[in-house]
This record gives structure tokens, sequence and C-alpha cells, in this order.
């Protein structure tokens, strides 16, 4: 019999909430102090969204980092282990899914950029998972050796193209898609996300191997 698997218990809730608590700050931070609500349309679309945006991106890729630790510790493999990754960074897109609506109310008109976006993040979330759930194999690393290098694969993976290609950050992926990014532009920036992911997950398959039941 094959053993059930939970998306989400009382020990696994932690990365979901940091996401949901720092995205919501971050949206509070976003809204400019205005008397009026006019005020709103004066102000620049750019000046006004990217803080909730880049703490989306940021924290959707944490989000992935603790969901694929979680997943390293119930011993997941095989499809089932990247099907419950999957499904657990859409639950994240979901908790979220009401402060996305308030953006999109709030700015109008920007609805094809959230949806890049949301594409986006949810791609850089799944394999932020694939890479955590890799380094935290049994047997293979000392769970203080795990952490350190998803973490420097992280920060790495955020930071260091943005001072040459923007592009290949998910922060310079994300202020480029918020900007109206050409299909070419687009294309460039789910470009690298999907190519690492088209390594990583066949590599998770093979290496994890068949679910034991």
């Amino acid at each position: 019999m094959t053993r059930a698997y939970v998306l989400l218990d009382r020990e696994s809730w932690r990365p979901f909430f940091t996401l949901v608590f720092f995205t919501g700050v971050a949206l509070v931070l976003s809204v400019p102090g205005a008397r009026a609500v006019g005020d709103l349309a004066r102000a620049s679309f750019l000046v006004r969204t990217p803080t909730f945006f880049y703490a989306l991106t940021l924290f959707m890729g944490l989000l992935g980092l603790g969901i694929g630790a979680t997943s390293a510790e119930r011993g997941e493999r095989g499809e089932r282990m990247v099907r419950c990754l999957l499904l657990r960074v859409l639950l994240g897109e979901f908790l979220v899914l009401p402060y996305l609506v308030f953006s999109r109310a709030l700015f109008p008109g920007r609805e094809g950029a959230f949806a890049l976006v949301i594409l986006y993040t949810t791609l850089v979330s799944l394999l932020c998972a694939i890479v955590s759930r890799l380094v935290e194999q049994p047997l293979r690393w000392r769970s203080s050796t795990g952490f350190l290098v998803k973490y420097v694969f992280f920060l790495g993976y955020n930071a260091v193209p943005l001072a040459g290609v923007p592009l290949l950050s998910p922060l310079g992926a994300t202020r480029v898609l918020l900007e109206g990014a050409t299909p070419v532009a687009a294309a460039a920036a789910f470009a690298l996300p999907c190519a690492l992911l088209g390594v990583f997950v066949p590599f998770a398959l093979h290496v994890g191997g068949r679910e034991r039941v």
C-alpha cells in the first residue's frame, strides 16, 4: 500500500506563513500615502508596485527551498514527489491570491503583466524546490551543508546576474515583465528557469528512483 502524502500539515506550514506574512507587508508598503484615490492614478505604476512583486518573487523562491526540504524529510520520490512539490507551489500562489486581486484592482490594465509574473514565480519556486530536494538527499549531504548549498544557490541566482544580465535573475526578470516586456524579452526571461527545470527534474527523478510502497 502506498504511503499517503499530505501537502500541508502542522510541521510544514512555516514556509507558507512566511510567504503570506512578508508579501502582505510588502503589499502594504507598496500602497502610497494618498488623501484621495485619484492620487493613485497619477503615480507611476513602477514606483508603486515593485516592492510587492519583488517580495513575491523572493518569497516564492524561499517557499520552494522550504518545501523541497520538507519533501526530503518525508522521503518523497519519483513522479509523485514532483507532483507534490508542484501542488505545494500552487498552494502558495493560491494563498497570496487575495493580494494579487487587490493589486489588480488597485492598478487596472496590468493583467497581462501580472499573469506573466505569477507564471514566472511559479516556475522559479518549483525550480528552487527541486534544487532544495536534491541537496537534501539523505546520506548525501549533512543538513548544515545542504542548508548552505541551497541558500548560496538562491542568493547567487537572484543577485549575481543583476550585475551583468538582469534577465537571468528572478528579480531582474520580474522588473522587465512588469514594465511590459516584448515577446522576445518575455521569452528570454522564461528561458533560464525552464531550461534549468528541464535539467533538474529528470535528474531528480533519476536520483530519487521509484517511490517505495
